[in-house]
């Protein structure tokens, strides 16, 4: 699931071996970051435009099958190669592309722990090349139970022992503002954020605990170890025994996919991640907000 820049840096230039870079900017710079040096070989993966399904009501869910392995294949990756994905500045891009490509049944796809901020902090290698990504054959293969809906995020706040995590930074956990890929909206005296895409309530589920993505990380941007993850969950409560079960979100499913990322390194068996997140709940009158 994770691999130090050692490890990657060993294996540049492995035939079955594709680095993708999925740094990422709300002003959609993050082309040019590339265009200016990235791991070499590194092919660059936009997760708010490659990984979605833009006919989707609720915005950025997880491409369909088809449309995901089109991206896989355009990235140059194929049913028998292994990704590692990196990020910087906190980045979740390369945890949203591990949940998916298990979604869809493949479990190559690792994680460059400290990302692009650890890997030049060392003084490794950088690249200007722009790199061309061999023919390859990626083949969905759907895998059941890692993604969780509105239903299932209802029915663990009625015990059973799921827990609800979510992964927004304290003051959109509170229902100060909310998440927007341009930047955090305010949420006005009304509870309301008027938002591109419409109205938008700012809060949380009322049962869901805060483990804001940002302190799965130590300062040099690696991931913390599973001993201190075993023990941030359980300063919220969550149960990590065997057949312990956990539901992550966020604002739309990205900085979750890091959570449910951390979860998972910490043993926790059975967690899902609530793709449409808080661009569907927010927006259904129907369900639960708390604020505060």
């Amino acid at each position: 699931m994770l691999v130090s820049t050692e490890w990657l840096a060993e294996r540049l230039g492995d035939p079955d071996l594709v680095v993708v870079d999925m740094r990422w900017r709300e002003d959609g710079s993050a082309p040019s970051l590339h265009e200016r040096g990235h791991v070499p070989g590194a092919v660059l993966m936009d997760w708010s435009k490659d990984l979605v399904d833009p006919d989707s009501e609720v915005a950025f869910m997880l491409a369909p099958p088809d449309r995901f392995a089109a991206a896989m294949e355009a990235a140059g990756v194929g049913d028998d190669t292994t990704v590692v994905a990196y990020a910087d500045q906190h980045g979740s891009g390369p945890f949203r592309l591990w949940w998916a490509s298990r979604v869809y049944g493949h479990d190559d796809v690792r994680v460059l722990d400290g990302g692009f901020d650890k890997w030049t902090a060392e003084g490794r290698p950088i690249s200007l090349d722009r790199p061309s990504p061999r023919p390859a054959r990626w083949t969905p293969r759907p895998r059941r139970g890692l993604v969780a809906r509105a239903a299932d995020v209802m029915a663990a706040g009625q015990g059973g022992g799921t827990a609800l995590l979510d992964s927004r930074p304290a003051f959109q956990f509170r229902g100060e503002a909310v998440w927007f890929e341009a930047g955090p909206v305010p949420v006005g005296p009304d509870g309301i954020a008027h938002t591109p895409r419409g109205d938008l309530r700012g809060g949380r589920v009322p049962w869901a605990a805060s483990v804001p993505a940002s302190e799965l990380y130590r300062e040099d941007f690696t991931l913390k170890s599973p001993d201190e993850l075993l023990d941030l969950f359980g300063k919220v409560g969550v149960d990590v025994r065997p057949g312990s079960r956990a539901i992550t979100y966020c604002g739309c499913g990205i900085s979750a996919s890091a959570l449910l990322f951390a979860l998972t390194l910490a043993g926790v068996e059975d967690a899902r991640l609530y793709d449409a997140s808080w661009e569907e709940w927010g927006r259904d009158p129907r369900l639960p907000v708390a604020r505060g």
